[in-house]
């Protein structure tokens, strides 16, 4: 006899879904203005929500191709006096993450005024799934981001407001050109327990700053192909680079990494370049190469030394702490929990706001 399957859903009801009443809603293009699209430098271009566009791809390996697709750091950002937000949505299959949320993975969460409202995941197969993700009695102006799946793509998606609300775009940012951060899982999300809670969405939403997210997941492997495509991008803010944990050997670092920041200073000679070094890893990992962190702060130094006067070392292996045991801030002794997001965003803001004059 099969084992009955436990449902939580119907013992506590504030696990329930909420699916969606449309009656007087009005849908809308979430591709469409007066909806700003962040977190996608060519989505101008092609209204496509993947990180780099499918004419830019050539040359990749596989990996780097499917997770160009992840909509890592990308949000929705408008204004609206709606009392409710609908979504349908539409993301693609992928098979659960051994170490991350569903919510995290493949879900969308929103931040109304800045503050944490509600989270979705789409838990099954309906096209669309329906699901209202803000209720409010309050008819005032507020405004709304919507932060995208870390792990998975997004085939489209729609927003259900009242009828009658107003609907606008969002304020301007306080921080007027983007951040890029290139790097690994961790740069990408990995393990998040939803998406507001990446460290590149944290920075977003303390110093109001668009961030083009490319983590990368195991593959922040400082591919030449990369740093030409992040190179196009027009005038942003500043460069992070944090790509030591998926380096894969001293070899491949001083073959690839001068290499790398050179094709970014060519087209960008006075923006600030920050590297941060890897978040301290728990005894799991301790075999791992412990020189390369030393690598890349030397390569730094010599760039600095030659006359690079813009580009800085973060050493992130004192992120985590004192405040707690570094242990208690990763999911599996190496990626961070929303702790350990939290404290990383912590140590890295002043260091952007110094190298922007904030």
């Amino acid at each position: 006899m099969a084992e009955k399957t436990f449902d939580i859903t119907k013992i506590d009801k504030y696990m329930q879904i909420q699916k969606a009443d449309e009656t007087g809603l009005f849908w809308r293009d979430a591709c469409a203005e007066p909806f700003k699209t962040e977190g996608l430098y060519w989505f101008k271009e092609n209204k496509c929500f993947e990180r780099i566009p499918k004419d830019k791809l050539e040359g990749l390996r596989p990996g780097l191709k499917e997770l160009a697709k992840c909509t890592a750091g990308v949000q929705l950002r408008f204004k609206s006096n709606t009392s409710r937000i609908c979504l349908a949505i539409s993301v693609p299959p992928c098979a659960p993450s051994a170490l991350m949320s569903p919510v995290g993975q493949k879900g969308f969460d929103l931040y109304v005024d800045g503050v944490y409202w509600s989270c979705v995941q789409q838990t099954d197969t309906s096209s669309p799934f329906v699901f209202t993700i803000y209720k409010s009695d309050n008819f005032q102006m507020h405004e709304f981001t919507l932060n995208f799946p870390l792990y998975n793509g997004v085939n489209w998606l729609k927003i259900g407001l009242d009828e009658k609300a107003i609907l606008d775009k969002p304020s301007p940012r306080a921080i007027k050109k983007p951040i890029v951060i290139y790097g690994t899982s961790i740069t990408q999300g990995g393990a998040a327990s939803r998406p507001g809670m990446a460290f590149t969405n944290i920075i977003s939403r303390k110093l109001n700053v668009e961030i083009l997210n490319f983590g990368f997941s195991g593959n922040g492997q400082n591919d030449l192909k990369i740093a030409e495509i992040l190179s196009e991008i027009e005038n942003p803010a500043m460069i992070i680079i944090d790509s030591e944990a998926n380096s894969l050997s001293v070899k491949a670092i001083n073959e690839r990494v001068p290499r790398f920041l050179e094709i970014l200073r060519q087209k960008h000679p006075c923006v600030p370049i920050l590297v941060i070094s890897k978040v301290k890893y728990g005894p799991r990992y301790a075999a791992e190469c412990p020189v390369f962190k030393e690598e890349f702060k030397r390569i730094v130094a010599e760039r600095i030394q030659a006359g690079d006067s813009n580009i800085h070392f973060l050493d992130g292996s004192d992120f985590f702490g004192p405040e707690d045991e570094f242990f208690d801030c990763t999911t599996d002794s190496a990626h961070p929990n929303d702790l350990g997001f939290f404290r990383m965003a912590k140590a890295i803001i002043p260091v952007i706001k110094k190298l922007l004059f904030l």
